[in-house]
């Protein structure tokens, strides 16, 4: 099981996506913005970060920065339905990304993967 914040700005999606992830037994804190999944990350430090990189209020560039001026190690995986956002995302330093739409098994392989490459966390 894993932490893991859900950074989107499209309410229903997130909570689809949240279904999800506790049905795959993660424990998910939401947040509806980049700045409130900002506020969040310095609040819970989650084990993944996903964040979609297209929102009104702090964008994924911007929220994948400040989180990773905090924890420069802090996976993100970027999502999308734009592509070239992907790109830029993964080339400033996104752990994954997955294009929009996508399946649920999709993105918990992608999330699997990363919580394999992490390093583990001090007790």
């Amino acid at each position: 099981m894993a932490c893991i914040l859900l950074i989107d700005d499209n309410s229903e999606f997130r909570h689809e996506v949240c279904l999800g992830l506790v049905d795959a037994g993660h424990r998910v804190t939401e947040a509806s913005s980049g700045r409130e999944g900002l506020k969040v990350f310095k609040s819970e430090y989650p084990d993944v970060i996903i964040t979609d990189v297209v929102m009104d209020q702090g964008e994924g560039v911007e929220t994948m920065r400040g989180i990773h001026q905090l924890a420069p190690q802090a996976p993100v995986i970027a999502i999308s339905a734009h592509e070239p956002y992907l790109t830029t995302m993964k080339k400033l330093g996104a752990a994954r990304t997955l294009i929009k739409p996508f399946r649920m098994s999709a993105l918990i392989e992608i999330i699997d993967k990363v919580l394999t490459a992490l390093p583990p966390r001090p007790q």
